[in-house]
């Protein structure tokens, strides 16, 4: 069997990836969102307001009948309808606005007139809208004031008497609106940005899925790890108060702990004549501590002798996740001669687990990996445990992990879901290979998974209710 493929199978889903990496990804990106929301919200409101020019309105009514005419304004109908679209054209003439710009007394009318025929009767409807409301005014009157002399004269057979006067309006007849168009627009800028960010997050080339470490990286996909949650509860979530994720907890998941036990056991395999393996990552935050960590409880639970060792002395993160942090002395201490091994090597809640931690970070710790303590010391190590777990910094800060390449005897690559970009990974695999330490692979952490994306981790959900049916008798 190829080895590549040595550990591809139980593919059965219906997408290569679980498309909550991509929700997560813009979900992460979430202040991005809100400032292009708050930014065209803002500028659609300023733009409109600042462009935004008042109405005013004012209306009458004109009833239309002929002379002589006894009749009411509904009787009559068919012959007064015909003057009443007559007078309807001509108070919307050019005409007109020049007998009303005389009475005015005005160059230059700065106000638009509409009328039209209420429909099925002989009643006009004057409309003038301007953007001063005085003006609306006035020029309603002066239509009112001098229609009968322009329209006598061309037709002289009608009378049309003011049925509703116009009014000063007192408030614009259009809305600026800019609160509700502000609020629009930074809706639909959210929803396009959320988009365009979904796009990018899926467009990025990383490793989203167990297909996709197989097809993309130049190693093995070793181990997958599914995603874990730091915050147990409501509370812990609302104050911020992430526990730690290790697999001697109770309310550590059944299928986090399923795939340390997996992953411990091909380690088993394939570090046969080996005792030191080191952990590193390529960026920071993909989880190799965690990683190691639990591997080396995993490791304890069935040998002997575990000696897992701090080794990323820039950011030392284990003895944090172990909530061991009352020591005097660590690996540091011991690689710089200022303390023992007896001094340093801890026991960890009286198990078979055995620890070297580190407390304070220091950028300048590349001499110390490197030196020849850090050699003695693992060679001490060897003689004296079953297996060794190293905790290396990400191959993109430092270069300790390629140091250490040379003394340990294997090590994995942690890759955690959606971060890492390919390109990077197989470099930092390339330089791994061309080291004394055998690669043994990649592991695939913090891994999303739903009923549409494959996985392994599925099944275990059936494992979950047995275990609780079990807890109930």
């Amino acid at each position: 069997m190829d080895k590549k493929n040595e550990f591809h199978t139980g593919d059965t889903g219906v997408l290569s990836f679980d498309p909550f990496i991509l929700v997560k990804d813009v979900l992460k990106r979430w202040a991005i969102i809100v400032l292009a929301a708050v930014m065209v919200g803002v500028g659609t409101y300023i733009i409109k307001d600042a462009t935004y020019t008042p109405s005013y309105r004012t209306s009458a009514v004109f009833v239309v009948t002929t002379k002589g005419s006894s009749t009411t304004v509904y009787n009559n109908l068919n012959s007064t309808s015909n003057v009443a679209t007559l007078f309807t054209e001509l108070l919307s003439s050019s005409l007109m606005r020049k007998t009303v710009m005389e009475e005015m007394g005005v160059s230059a009318l700065d106000a638009t007139i509409t009328t039209s025929q209420i429909p099925n009767t002989n009643l006009i409807s004057m409309t003038v809208t301007s953007s001063n409301p005085r003006t609306a005014f006035l020029t309603a009157q002066a239509l009112i004031n001098t229609h009968e002399e322009l329209t006598y004269t061309i037709v002289d057979s009608v009378i049309m008497e003011v049925l509703q006067a116009p009014t000063v309006p007192t408030s614009p007849s259009n809305s600026a609106n800019a609160t509700n168009q502000m609020k629009r627009m930074g809706v639909l800028a959210a929803l396009a940005t959320a988009v365009l960010l979904g796009v990018h997050a899926f467009m990025r080339d990383t490793v989203r899925s167990k297909q996709e470490a197989q097809k993309k990286l130049d190693c093995d996909c070793f181990g997958e790890i599914p995603h874990e949650r730091k915050y147990k509860t409501l509370s812990a979530l609302l104050r911020r108060r992430k526990t730690s994720i290790l697999i001697n907890k109770p309310t550590t998941g059944f299928a986090y702990v399923e795939s340390i036990r997996k992953l411990r056991h091909r380690v088993e395999k394939h570090m046969v004549s080996g005792k030191v393996l080191m952990i590193t990552s390529l960026l920071e935050n993909e989880g190799k501590s965690t990683v190691a960590v639990n591997l080396a409880l995993s490791l304890a639970k069935k040998h002997e002798r575990v000696l897992l060792i701090d080794c990323d002395l820039r950011k030392p993160a284990c003895h944090s996740i172990l909530d061991h942090k009352k020591f005097s002395s660590g690996i540091k201490e011991v690689l710089q001669g200022k303390a023992t091994l007896a001094d340093s090597v801890l026991n960890y809640q009286s198990s078979k687990l055995y620890m070297m931690l580190a407390k304070k970070g220091d950028d300048n710790t590349a001499d110390l990996i490197s030196s020849e303590r850090m050699e003695i010391l693992l060679e001490w190590a060897r003689k004296n445990f079953d297996y060794v777990v190293l905790d290396l910094p990400p191959m993109a800060a430092a270069a300790d992990a390629e140091a250490i390449a040379n003394l340990a005897d294997a090590s994995l690559l942690v890759v955690r879901q959606g971060e890492a970009l390919t390109p990077g990974l197989n470099k930092s695999i390339a330089a791994l290979e061309n080291h004394r330490a055998t690669l043994l692979g990649c592991v695939l952490n913090n891994v999303h998974t739903t009923r549409l994306s494959s996985g392994s981790y599925g099944g275990y959900h059936k494992y979950n209710y047995y275990r609780s049916y079990g807890s109930n008798k």
